[in-house]
């Protein structure tokens, strides 16, 4: 898979900040327990990076290619 430009490589990184902390901020404030924040936290943001990584790397790829 080709490295991303800084464009998608920045909407990567606020879409997998933003949803793993809002998630952990939720299971913060059901729980109060930060083992299970930071755990709900860090596995959707792992999820959230793979599948945003794959999604933006084919559209890079098809921008790439209609410039051609």
């Amino acid at each position: 898979m080709t490295p991303l430009n800084s464009k998608y490589t920045g909407i990567l990184w606020v879409n997998v900040i933003i949803l793993a902390a809002g998630v952990g901020g939720m299971v913060w404030y059901k729980w109060h327990n930060v083992m299970y924040a930071s755990g709900a936290g860090l596995g959707i943001g792992a999820v959230e990076y793979i599948f945003m990584r794959v999604s933006l790397g084919r559209k890079q790829a098809n921008e790439q290619d209609a410039d051609k």
